[in-house]
């Protein structure tokens, strides 16, 4: 019985041994400090929240298009001759040029023979006119002797009663008068002269070739009155005004030309989604300029008050970024205003909080940071 309790008590006894080493020994471990080495903290670019008057540009590419287009179109058939400009496409010319003329002699020799005949009526019924409208015979005598087949028939002399007026329908001198004025517009119709300076974008005919009626010939643009058309996010259209300078930009940025803003469209893109703006260019310091050539135009938009522009990627979740407060981040919901490209113009936010433009990689709230000198 002894010996059980004796050795019960040496176990006991060895157990209670082993605890106390142990603490002792954990005792003796140094305990872990926190980090609070500053030099490991992430750096942020920072910046005092401080309103102005923002001047928000927009900055996009457009295409060149001539403000002035016409198809030229035949009025009349007939074969096509040449008139001293090439009927080829680029082809420059100058307002007033004949451009395409359609045969027409057989015409000319029609509309001989219709002054002819109306010649010949009128002087069988001359002497009538001479004894029953005495008083008008002098303009009637004179209009005769006034046509001349190779020109325009001149007016027809006014009727002076209804008498008159009668006689003349009776003897279809004012049907044959009209038919000749008729036959004289067609025969003008077969010359198609030049309405402005410009050059030939499309060229659907050639010499010698038969033109029908309502055939489309040519089609012709104004080289020297040209519209940079601009694709405008629908977002962004209501920053723009009519009649405000536009900068026309080359490669490096660099303002070449000058515009004004003349026409917004009033419907959107299908395809793209965007709306289309007309920038008419005024000064081009002699530059020349081509029909489809793409330019980049950069509008100034509205001035916003009392606002704050900052880096797009200094915002997350659309609307929410990082102000410092003591050394560590906190998060704030703004206002956005205008994104642009590459920045976006916003307010919500008091005067003097510490923003953050360059927020840290996985960025919390609560982090710790050191603000960038």
């Amino acid at each position: 019985m002894n010996r059980k309790i004796t050795i019960v008590l040496l176990v006991i006894a060895t157990l209670a041994i082993s605890f106390v080493a142990m603490k002792g020994l954990s005792s003796l471990k140094e305990s872990p400090k926190k980090n609070l080495d500053k030099k490991k903290l992430p750096f942020v670019k920072v910046e005092a929240v401080k309103y102005n008057e923002i001047s928000s540009p927009i900055v996009e590419k457009g295409r060149l298009a001539s403000n002035l287009e016409v198809n030229l179109s035949s009025e009349v058939a007939g074969r096509i001759v040449g008139t001293g400009v090439p009927l080829k496409v680029g082809q420059k010319f100058k307002k007033g040029q004949l451009l395409i003329r359609i045969y027409e002699e057989d015409a000319k020799m029609d509309l001989r023979a219709l002054k002819s005949r109306f010649l010949n009526k009128l002087a069988e019924n001359l002497p009538d006119i001479k004894v029953d409208y005495a008083d008008n015979f002098e303009a009637w005598m004179n209009f005769f002797n006034a046509i001349n087949l190779e020109e325009s028939i001149p007016e027809l002399p006014k009727v002076k009663s209804d008498q008159e007026k009668v006689f003349m329908a009776s003897r279809n001198i004012l049907g044959d008068y009209y038919a000749i004025k008729s036959a004289e517009v067609k025969l003008d119709k077969r010359k198609i002269y030049a309405p402005f300076d410009g050059s030939y974008a499309e060229v659907n005919t050639q010499i010698g070739s038969v033109a029908g009626m309502g055939t489309k010939l040519a089609g012709i643009i104004e080289s020297n009155n040209l519209e940079l058309q601009v694709p405008i996010e629908s977002k962004e259209i209501s920053w723009l005004s009519l009649n405000e300078k536009v900068d026309i930009l080359d490669s490096d940025g660099e303002v070449v030309f000058t515009g004004k803003l003349v026409r917004k469209s009033d419907f959107v893109d299908e395809g793209t989604q965007s709306i289309s703006v007309f920038v008419k260019l005024e000064k081009t310091n002699g530059n020349e300029l081509y029909q489809g050539q793409f330019l980049t135009a950069r509008f100034n938009g509205k001035k916003i008050a009392n606002a704050m522009e900052i880096p797009r990627n200094a915002v997350f979740s659309s609307n929410k970024v990082f102000v410092v407060e003591g050394g560590i981040l906190k998060e704030k919901e703004i206002k956005v205003i205008k994104r642009n490209e590459n920045t976006l113009v916003f307010n919500g936010l008091k005067e003097g909080e510490i923003l953050v433009v360059e927020p840290p990689v996985k960025a919390t709230e609560n982090m710790q940071v050191q603000i960038k000198k």
